[in-house]
């Protein structure tokens, strides 16, 4: 399932919150995750967000919508500054509720 959030999460993410479409409420836990941590939390069924920084977009995935997503991200995944040749690099940061995580993709040129 992939779901466009609300703008209200948009503003919650400076804070270091964002509630999933579950109602599900998430904190930050780090910023800096490397491609095989990611890989081991979507493989136990974490959700996938996308944060779309320059474009204000929040989308959320889930199930195989988060196994393509990040498929499609994982290769530009850094963890240091965004490339010098603008194309889109993603930082991962990892988001826990009370019983998961989820991870959180933000994209930046």
């Amino acid at each position: 399932m992939q779901v466009e959030l609300p703008d209200e999460q948009w503003d919650a993410l400076s804070s270091g919150r964002l509630e999933g479409p579950d109602g599900r409420r998430y904190q930050r836990r780090s910023t800096r995750m490397r491609r095989r941590q990611v890989d081991d939390l979507l493989s136990s069924g974490a959700p996938l967000v996308l944060y779309w920084y320059g474009g204000s977009q929040l989308d959320w995935c889930d199930g195989e919508d988060a196994r393509r997503a990040w498929e499609a991200a994982r290769s530009r995944l850094t963890t240091s500054v965004p490339r010098p040749d603008g194309d889109v690099v993603w930082t991962a940061g990892e988001w826990v509720s009370d019983d998961t995580s989820l991870v959180l993709l933000t994209g930046t040129c």
